[in-house]
């Protein structure tokens, strides 16, 4: 759970507990077991919604390792067959290889 949705769950959490051990004298102020259950109801579902980005977060940090070892080995493919046309060309020739950068 991440530091902020944590720290507000449990603040809420202490703080619906004291309202519903003194909800009698909270009445008049415009303070009902309604509003106490639908706040409970929407803590539930940040913790709900919580855990489904943790669980996207992993499986999204596992797809950009991949991405990333895909993305490291299209770039050394991309130096090497860069380096046989510089290394073997004259640099007025490289952009008809598409080879565009020009020192």
């Amino acid at each position: 759970m991440s530091k902020t949705i944590d720290l507000q769950v449990q603040k809420s959490t202490t703080l619906l507990k004291g309202i519903r051990s003194n909800l009698s004298e909270l009445k008049n102020k415009g303070v009902d077991v309604e509003g106490i259950d639908q706040m409970e109801n929407d803590l539930q579902r940040l913790r709900e919604a919580n855990d489904e980005c943790d669980r996207l977060r992993e499986e999204l940090s596992v797809k950009v390792k991949a991405m990333n070892a895909i993305l490291s080995d299209v770039k050394d493919a991309f130096a090497a067959k860069k380096k046989s046309i510089k290394g073997y060309y004259m640099q007025e020739e490289w952009q008809r290889f598409g080879v565009m950068d020009k020192r």
